[in-house]
């Protein structure tokens, strides 16, 4: 094992590390967000990355210190953080610069008049049957792969729904959201691409796949039921707030001192381009419209892929980050542009985390789900880098958690053998003291 790996036992030796097969290990069952799938308000998107609704909760049962005040999630995603914390009587906040994903959040988190849902369930009722019948007028995205998404009849079922959702004559915006999203939901399970690694690939199947119009206006049906089932059933008001920004800029919208604790999971460093797995839903959602928009998205967003803006200097805070990328520039790699990327990753996960101790109250607490990963055969353990950083401006390294494996590529695998503990995702608990 190359003597770097010696930095990381000693690391471990500081902290208290939980592997998955110890008694101790709580959080592994509760990482999986597939088990989410079925449930109120998670249903009502099949978000590809997250965590359970029961992770945030045991968390911050784990953690808080009060039964009230501001539960924070800086990259909130589905909304998975926020939604648990309402559930609990705190107040949620949320950073999201994906618009679709800030969009998907919002509309879970907002609240809605009785009124207001018996609108939508005649809005949608009518919508999907007149889109039978007449077939409105569209204009598909400026996206490339635009005509190929859909089959024909599919695609003028499908877009005549959309077209009349976006019509003035409905004139609840909450109305006009809500079916937004459940259209939005239904967009690959009937489209010809799914979600695959870092983008979309086009559907393979043994037999063809048919979808008849039918089953789209059922499809569509069954989303837009559960949505208004889920809606009905709500016990509580809600009182979140996320915003479509970085949380880079946090300090602009939270005062210092003033949070109870934190829950997020940042995109991995796997060179996963989100506004690319996503892209389908943010064209034909309108919230790009031309390629420039969507350049400034990826360049927005955290340096966790390659397509964004990779010019920018930045000073050294981690003689461990220091001793991998130096060992990082010896390897081959599938792009000369990775050390480059890890560097400003870490230094965007860096600020993110005195960001965080700033705005926590004292004692207040900061759990980060994290995934390492590898390049040239050499893991970065995003979860020790982090814990070592946070430690070193304040934070109190409470344990980090183990809770599964990842599954490399064959030819990372062959090469990380004997480092193949540090392929993992760990949940990372802080606590802050002035």
């Amino acid at each position: 094992m190359d003597l770097y790996y010696d930095r990381y036992l000693e690391l471990e030796s500081r902290f208290k590390v939980i592997y998955p097969e110890s008694p101790n290990a709580t959080y592994t069952s509760l990482l999986n967000y597939s088990d989410d799938l079925n449930k109120p308000f998670q249903r009502w998107y099949r978000y590809k990355e997250g965590y359970s609704v029961e992770l945030v909760e045991h968390l911050i049962r784990e953690y808080a210190q009060r039964k009230e005040g501001i539960i924070l999630d800086p990259f909130s995603g589905s909304g998975s953080t926020l939604l648990a914390a309402e559930d609990m009587g705190y107040s949620g906040i949320g950073f999201e610069v994906n618009p679709f994903s800030c969009f998907l959040s919002k509309c879970k988190l907002d609240n809605y008049s009785k009124k207001t849902i018996e609108l939508f369930k005649d809005a949608y009722e009518n919508i999907l049957q007149q889109a039978l019948n007449k077939k409105e007028n569209y204009c598909l995205p400026e996206l490339s792969i635009s005509t190929k998404v859909f089959d024909s009849e599919i695609e003028k079922y499908y877009m005549s729904v959309g077209t009349m959702i976006d019509d003035d004559k409905i004139g609840d915006k909450q109305v006009r959201n809500l079916l937004k999203i459940g259209w939005l939901a239904c967009l690959e399970p009937l489209c010809n691409y799914r979600k695959a690694g870092n983008g979309l690939k086009i559907r393979k199947y043994v037999k063809p796949r048919i979808i008849t119009v039918e089953d789209a206006r059922a499809m569509l049906l069954e989303e837009y039921q559960n949505i208004y089932a889920d809606l009905i059933d709500k016990q509580k008001s809600t009182h979140g707030v996320i915003y479509n920004e970085s949380c880079l800029g946090m300090g602009e919208y939270i005062e210092e001192n003033s949070v109870e604790g934190i829950i997020f999971s940042p995109p991995y460093a796997n060179c996963f381009d989100y506004t690319e797995i996503y892209k389908l839903e943010l064209w034909f959602g309108k919230f790009v419209s031309e390629y420039p928009e969507l350049k400034k998205l990826r360049r927005n967003s955290l340096h966790s892929h390659l397509n964004g803006d990779l010019s920018r200097e930045v000073q050294s805070k981690s003689a461990t980050l220091d001793e991998l990328l130096t060992r990082l520039q010896e390897k081959e790699l599938w792009d000369k542009k990775i050390p480059k990327m890890l560097q400003l990753y870490y230094d965007d996960m860096f600020r993110v985390v005195e960001e965080c101790y700033k705005v926590l109250n004292d004692k207040g607490f900061c759990c980060i789900v994290v995934g390492n990963s590898a390049y040239g055969g050499i893991v970065f353990a995003a979860d020790l880098i982090l814990a070592e950083y946070a430690r070193q401006i304040g934070f109190t390294v409470s344990k980090v958690e183990v809770d599964r494996y990842i599954i490399t590529s064959s030819q990372q695998y062959e090469i990380t053998k004997e480092s193949g503990k540090y392929l993992r995702e760990s949940v990372v608990c802080l606590i802050k003291n002035k």
